[in-house]
């Protein structure tokens, strides 16, 4: 009975530990900003994410974040810094978010002056290995710091004009179709852009055209069953469905609900191979909205979408949102304590140790049994532990900034 006791009691106090550490979305639109963001709409989501600014509260710092995120993948950079600075200013010196926005700021800056050297370098050794080097370094700049991939797009045309046929011309070619694959999206785009790495253009570099026709094969197969997918949900829905309310799964789809909610899940998971997360994303959306009492399905659809947000985007404040609602959803569900040591592990990459601290106790109390007991066990005492034997265990320290080694420095 003791046991049954403590366990219950642990499971309640993660529910208060959840409602005292997170925010909440309701009444906000933080979701939309998200999605138009995630689809490269960047006007829409600054509109939608200037709006929550206006309303103020716990969500302001990561709306301006997104804005200078918007204004940074269209070339604003002065926009971009501006915002990131205002972020910077407003957020406690340790924050996650605050060192993220100076990082953009420091970014933007270094990457100006990148490109003007780089330039100057490329104007003054024309035709030579240096010319080469310097336009694919500024394509990368524009491609992986700035993420402006129009410019490096541009940048990258330009160095396979000038040095045709060689092996860095090749690369540049692979960095394009790469950019349409994986950032802005669109694997029509991309494919017509590997498909120019071939025999005729690269005679003398046959491994990697072998290599752009092996990812070009396993795509087009991934792409193949994701139609067939698709297409099932298509043809599994009614000619009639009600209007003018809320339906069902049932009278949407009839007997192939659980069928088609197994589609959409195939579908996120398809899309999460081809590295094309907002789309998985929206396919595990499209589940919760369109058959939500698949609750098993639906409850996998809200794990998915946390799990994609923290291993695949880094995009940690909106895991934990994602966690919380899945928690909230499915009290009960099986991959309930995965999501707990999940979000302690979301909490440590945005240096709230004090949260992941809890979070980590919370699983080790909770989940004696668990898979995952021993590494909490292991963090709580790492957590716990106070070498300076000053009073402040390390994981108070390492949220104030102070060293654990030194008693005369603490919080």
């Amino acid at each position: 009975m003791r046991q049954i006791y403590i366990a219950t009691l642990c499971v309640a106090l993660l529910f208060v530990v959840i409602a005292l550490n997170s925010c909440t979305t309701e009444g906000i639109d933080f979701e939309s900003g998200l999605k138009e963001f995630e689809a490269g709409n960047y006007e829409e989501a600054i509109v939608t994410f200037q709006e929550i600014v206006a309303q103020g509260g716990d969500y302001t710092n990561r709306a301006k974040f997104y804005i200078g995120e918007s204004y940074k993948f269209q070339g604003k950079f002065d926009e971009a810094m501006a915002i990131f600075q205002e972020v910077a200013d407003s957020e406690p010196k340790m924050s996650y978010l605050g060192t993220e926005a100076r990082n953009r700021v420091s970014q933007i800056r270094e990457s100006r002056r990148d490109i003007e050297r780089l330039r100057i370098l490329h104007s003054n050794n024309p035709g030579t290995d240096v010319a080469a080097d310097a336009l694919m370094e500024l394509g990368s700049i524009y491609d992986n710091r700035l993420g402006n991939y129009d410019r490096a797009i541009e940048v990258y045309n330009q160095l396979i004009e000038e040095f045709p046929g060689s092996p860095k011309a090749a690369q540049a070619q692979v960095n394009i179709g790469n950019i349409y694959f994986y950032k802005l999206y669109d694997l029509d785009a991309g494919w017509n852009e590997f498909e120019k790495v071939n025999e005729e253009n690269y005679p003398d570099l046959k491994f990697r055209v072998s290599e752009v026709q092996d990812l070009l094969r396993e795509t087009n197969k991934i792409r193949g069953e994701i139609s067939e997918h698709i297409a099932f949900i298509r043809e599994a829905q009614k000619r009639k469905v009600p209007e003018g309310r809320n339906i069902t799964g049932y009278e949407r789809y009839g007997i192939k609900q659980e069928q088609v909610a197994q589609s959409f899940l195939a579908v996120a998971t398809k899309w999460r191979q081809l590295k094309n997360y907002p789309k998985a994303i929206e396919a595990y959306r499209m589940l919760i909205d369109r058959v939500p009492l698949m609750l098993r399905q639906a409850a996998q659809a809200r794990f998915g979408i946390a799990e994609t947000y923290q291993l695949e985007m880094g995009q940690y404040f909106e895991a934990l949102d994602a966690y919380n609602n899945y928690i909230k959803y499915h009290p009960t569900d099986f991959r309930r304590g995965e999501a707990i040591y999940n979000m302690a592990i979301c909490y440590e990459s945005l240096r709230q140790y004090e949260n992941a601290y809890e979070y980590y106790k919370t699983y080790r109390d909770t989940y004696p049994d668990g898979k995952l007991y021993k590494a909490a066990e292991l963090k709580v005492r790492q957590y716990e532990y106070d070498e300076d034997q000053d009073g402040y265990p390390y994981y108070e320290e390492s949220t104030a900034g102070t060293s654990d080694t030194d008693p005369n420095a603490h919080p």
